[in-house]
């Protein structure tokens, strides 16, 4: 062999011996795939059916919702990079109390047979529909076989019925706005358990009869639902904590 031949073959080698370092480095600073505790989430769409426990809150006067069971769907498609788009619909069996401002305080009816100011609690079935950005924590992987997000919807909570109380009040559809915090854990490549909680955040809005009541003869009620220097709106928030079983493709 020539003098240039053996000096571009001990050229090679020791190209080849310098690019080999880097990956021996590598190798020895991350995990093998078999042992790393990352996995790739293959699939771009979620359905989730899940069930759970909707706390309500009961508002100062007492009218809103109740603690109930709910159950529902969610679909989830990927978006780009960690971001999913979720749709989720819900219902929810809540019930909550009614006030007729026109009556006096119980405390102050004399009459035992006359109507209470405060009945039930009556049934108030909600329908919880919203749409969500969510972020996967862990991106397209798992963490041993977790996926952590966090998502913010906007949707609406509305009754199955909606009906206008005695004095006003009309206990119908909300906006509402949608925190959440959940994970996955993945049992396969395709099925997941499921644990979020969200927050419905919505108001309800108090008529003029909760402050100042008036009979329908032109007296004053004793005894407001609301004293005057209370606000005309309140914000509410409604916790719901749901399992669920999710089933992952991609479409």
């Amino acid at each position: 062999m020539s003098k240039a031949g053996r000096a571009l073959v001990a050229l090679t080698v020791r190209l080849c011996g310098c690019a080999a370092v880097p990956a021996v480095l590598h190798a020895q600073v991350g995990h093998e795939p078999s042992r790393s505790p990352f996995r790739d989430i293959v699939t771009r769409q979620h359905v989730t059916l899940f069930g759970g426990r909707f706390a309500g809150h009961r508002t100062v006067p007492g009218v809103g919702a109740r603690p109930g069971t709910s159950f529902g769907i969610r679909v989830e498609s990927r978006l780009s990079g960690p971001l999913d788009l979720a749709v989720s619909v819900a219902s929810v069996g809540s019930t909550r109390r009614v006030v007729n401002p026109l009556q006096p305080p119980d405390s102050l009816q004399t009459d035992s047979t006359a109507p209470r100011r405060e009945s039930g609690p009556v049934d108030y079935t909600l329908i919880a529909a919203d749409a969500a950005l969510s972020l996967n924590v862990t991106g397209s992987k798992t963490w041993h076989g977790l996926a952590p997000y966090l998502a913010f919807g906007l949707g609406i909570v509305t009754p199955t019925g909606a009906v206008t109380d005695p004095g006003g009040y009309h206990a119908g559809t909300n906006f509402t706005l949608v925190p959440t915090v959940g994970v996955r854990y993945y049992l396969g490549r395709r099925v997941a358990l499921r644990v979020d909680a969200r927050d419905y955040y919505f108001r309800y809005e108090w008529p003029l009869s909760y402050f100042s009541p008036i009979d329908p003869q032109g007296n004053a009620v004793p005894g407001p639902v609301l004293p005057i220097e209370a606000r005309e709106v309140q914000w509410t928030h409604n916790f719901n904590l749901a399992v669920g079983l999710t089933y992952a493709f991609t479409f």
